[in-house]
């Protein structure tokens, strides 16, 4: 477990004994409680913006093609596909496990953050999205997006790395716009 932390917070995740890729993202200031903020994540849905909606049809498009994986889920893929793993007043993590870089990504099912944690299998990567609410000096709090990645054995890293720098692109605009998203349900209250 990484056990790290700096003053925004902790580094790494526990629901992932290691990580071989990260990425991060922070919204503009919010003036929201961070319960309303968390709150507001929860109320994004991915499939609304006509952006997201278009990046996950392109991810799709080979499954699509190849009539591989199940095309009533990958229509659905947003928040409500991923295991929930924390939800508290300032943090939202959401993980999934599969084979992301496959046509299909042959998703694991698992029903909660303890079958996430035990679920070890070579050959299938683990995510963890993670939402946290910072306080700022000015009053005013921060959400921040962080993706973690992490792959159990060599081969599966070797599979994940040129998928990792495909979508990574796609995968942070993905987030930002999930933030803005944020930002403008809960603009009104500045």
């Amino acid at each position: 477990m990484i056990d790290r932390t700096t003053d925004e917070g902790p580094l790494g995740t526990e629901f992932l004994p290691s990580y071989c890729f990260h990425e991060r993202h922070d919204s503009r200031p919010l003036c929201a409680t961070p319960a309303e903020i968390i709150a507001a994540v929860e109320a994004v849905e991915m499939q609304d913006d006509r952006v997201t909606r278009a990046l996950l049809a392109v991810r799709q498009l080979p499954a699509r093609l190849y009539g591989r994986g199940d095309s009533k889920e990958m229509e659905r893929f947003g928040f409500s596909t991923f295991t929930p793993l924390r939800r508290t007043q300032r943090e939202l993590s959401l993980g999934l496990a599969g084979q992301f870089w496959r046509v299909g990504m042959r998703l694991a099912t698992l029903p909660d953050a303890d079958a996430f944690s035990r679920f070890v299998t070579p050959g299938n990567a683990k995510l963890v999205l993670r939402f946290l609410v910072f306080d700022r000096p000015d009053g005013l709090r921060t959400l921040r997006t962080e993706t973690f990645v992490h792959c159990p054995d060599s081969q599966t890293r070797r599979r994940m790395t040129p998928y990792w720098w495909v979508i990574r692109l796609p995968s942070g605009w993905i987030r930002r716009r999930t933030l803005a998203a944020v930002h403008r349900m809960l603009r009104p209250r500045i």
